[in-house]
């Protein structure tokens, strides 16, 4: 099978001027936009001092360049000797300067090609057990308010879970930037039940103006 090439544009680059920071195109600027101090990002970079003709036929290494280990596929490795050489890095934002993410040091070098920037999410990037399997999750009908991302479980096939108790349910997930919990039904009603206490206890001032927002005839 023959695969066709196809194009990669930088969205920035490492700089290093005793910190490390991502550089933004300023044509990108606005993809920053809900990126904040904090946040755990992934870095997809191009490691261009890498790519020769020579090193991406390179299929198998030792493992960080140490002859006394044995020799690995590539695959199997962070080398940043590849067929593509790219690379992947979980880093924290520890300050935005306008179009300047500020990380911690990172092994890439001066002017490395910044391909991608993703938010690192925990269910996903950091997989442990995962009660609820990524197919049973109602992805379209997630909500998400402030920094919270709320994804239901899908309802289909809830006949066969009869036997399945509300403590044993997994109904909801919850995201919170990178960190996943996961509640039970048991758990969403108690949930809905101390929000409604809190709304409660709102001024009646904001109330009413809440109310006004959402039906302001």
């Amino acid at each position: 099978m023959d695969f066709e090439p196809f194009k990669l544009v930088p969205v920035g680059y490492v700089r290093k001027n005793g910190e490390t920071l991502i550089e933004i195109a300023p044509e990108f600027r606005e993809a920053l936009d809900g990126l904040h101090e904090g946040d755990w990002i992934k870095l997809i970079l191009w490691f261009h001092a890498s790519d020769t003709p020579e090193r991406r036929n390179v299929l198998k290494v030792h493992p960080y360049n140490n002859p006394e280990n044995p020799l690995r596929g590539v695959f199997a490795t962070r080398s940043p000797v590849r067929p593509n050489p790219l690379a992947i890095y979980a880093v924290r934002i520890n300050r935005i300067e306008e179009n300047r993410l500020y990380i911690d040091w990172i092994d890439a070098m001066e002017g490395t090609p910044v391909l991608d920037i993703k938010i690192l999410v925990e269910r996903l990037d950091c997989p442990g057990e995962t009660p609820v399997p990524e197919e049973e999750l109602d992805i379209p009908s997630s909500r998400q308010i402030g920094e919270v991302n709320l994804i239901p479980r899908k309802s289909e096939h809830l006949d066969e879970l009869e036997e399945v108790s509300p403590e044993e349910y997994e109904a909801l997930v919850l995201e919170l930037g990178p960190k996943t919990s996961v509640l039970t039904a048991k758990e969403l009603v108690e949930l809905i039940e101390a929000l409604m206490e809190i709304y409660g206890n709102l001024p009646v001032e904001i109330k009413d103006r809440l109310r006004w927002h959402r039906d302001p005839r």
